[in-house]
């Protein structure tokens, strides 16, 4: 979940974003907004996601309806950019009232005492019954609630239609091995033997925790965990197994043995949207991505597969929270507004908008549906995958960003190619890092 692009609103994910200088300027970082030229109070949102922008806007019109007082400013970046502002700004107290965040930043506030526990109405507010309990759970530490939840990062698998008709390839796979045969007949290459169609396309590069993060959805099937917690509460490395060299066996064989996809060539929701690839494993906001690109795409959306027909489903689920900075001068304010944002006809209003999906109870999702049923295994998903999530703790990100900076150089280390003694060798080493930022920080333990 970590680099996104919009759903038909015409703002691009990678855009470079800049934030106004004078109040309902749009200009490429940013988008500040007023209701009123002198309002009372004035909030600021700060996002990671660019393509929330026009969402949080269309909320705050409808909220200055009943507020017309308040007067909403925001800044957007790219995630990463966002994570260090935030990080910088939070406990200088010059960040923003509010802010959009993953577990693996908002932890390290709790844990530094600068996100305050939830107010009691807003602690009632999230038990409830507006969201399930696997949420509730999520967003509870230590008996205590911090945020709301404002949307859901599930990923599934997207499939081009077209290629597998044109491939012979009858059904979308249900397991790896089923996956890795079909993305063999659909690859394509020129006369110079350039991959010119991938197969599906894998995260094989990019910066930051990402690359792990996509890792595990192949490493989980497997039947591995990046980290295990153990019955003392502790915590090790749950890969430097066979699952783990399985996992990375499956990556050196996409680029390397069955040449299924190439570094070199396009990737990630573009290169789907643009038909250079045939599958793709991402979350439900690629589909604003194919609508704005491609919208005559003949394409379907089903679970990541089994790892073979004796293992269960796994799907990766992020809750993405809203928080308030517990150094904001417009606490009450600022509560009263993320409740409004989280009302059901404004989850509903998300996902329509954004492509990312609200777990938010009470949503009638039957217009969306019967809009774009290519939603149904993200906001209706099976009953019978295994969900897993980020552990949320402080070390978490460290873990995931220093392991990704070493994978993209195994995918394409021919070393690794048919050698299942240097695989395992480099499962070791990256089992080692995570072990020991897990001692570092004095949580490591195997019993």
């Amino acid at each position: 979940m970590r680099t996104r692009k919009s759903k038909s609103v015409g703002i691009d994910r990678r855009a470079a974003l800049k934030v106004a200088a004078g109040a309902g300027i749009a200009a490429a970082g940013g988008v500040a907004f007023s209701r009123k030229a002198r309002a009372a109070t004035t909030l600021t949102i700060w996002t990671g996601f660019p393509e929330l922008v026009p969402y949080y806007k269309s909320v705050a019109d409808a909220y200055a309806k009943t507020k017309p007082d308040v007067t909403v400013t925001l800044l957007s970046s790219s995630l990463r950019e966002m994570e260090q502002k935030l990080s910088a700004a939070i406990p200088t107290g010059t960040g923003p009232d509010i802010f959009d965040i993953g577990s693996g930043i908002s932890i390290k506030f709790i844990e530094a005492g600068l996100l305050d526990p939830n107010p009691a109405d807003v602690d009632t507010y999230l038990k409830s019954g507006a969201w399930n309990k696997f949420t509730v759970d999520w967003f509870t530490q230590k008996g205590k609630t911090h945020g709301l939840p404002l949307l859901e990062g599930r990923a599934a698998m997207f499939y081009n239609k077209a290629m597998f008709k044109e491939a012979g390839v009858a059904n979308p796979p249900t397991t790896f091995g089923e996956l890795m045969e079909a993305a063999k007949k659909i690859t394509k290459f020129d006369a110079t033997g350039k991959m010119t169609r991938a197969g599906i396309s894998m995260r094989l590069s990019g910066q930051g925790s990402g690359i792990t993060e996509k890792f595990r959805m192949v490493l989980e099937p497997a039947g591995g965990q990046l980290i295990r917690q153990t019955a003392s509460g502790k915590w090790h490395n749950g890969f430097d197994n066979d699952a783990g060299r399985k996992a990375l066996q499956f990556y050196v064989d996409v680029v390397q043995k069955d040449k299924v996809d190439d570094p070199k060539i396009p990737h990630d929701a573009d290169a789907f949207a643009n038909q250079h690839a045939a599958m793709l494993f991402r979350e439900a906001w690629v589909i604003g991505e194919i609508k704005k690109k491609n919208p005559s795409l003949d394409y379907g959306v089903v679970p990541i597969p089994r790892w073979d027909a004796s293992s269960p489903y796994k799907g990766i689920v992020q809750p993405w929270g809203m928080y308030v900075n517990g150094k904001s001068r417009q606490k009450p304010a600022s509560w009263d507004f993320v409740k409004f944002l989280t009302q059901p006809q404004n989850a509903y209003q998300l996902t329509a908008m954004t492509g990312w999906v609200s777990r938010r109870e009470g949503v009638d999702w039957g217009p969306l549906l019967k809009e774009t049923p290519q939603f149904e295994v993200f906001v209706k998903p099976p009953a019978n995958i295994e969900l897993f999530a980020d552990p949320i703790l402080g070390p978490w990100d460290e873990i995931q960003t220093r392991i990704a900076d070493r994978l993209p150089g195994m995918f394409i280390d021919p070393a690794l190619n048919n050698n299942p003694a240097k695989v395992a060798e480099a499962v070791k080493s990256l089992a080692t890092i995570a072990d020991n930022i897990l001692k570092q920080a004095g949580i490591y333990g195997t019993t």
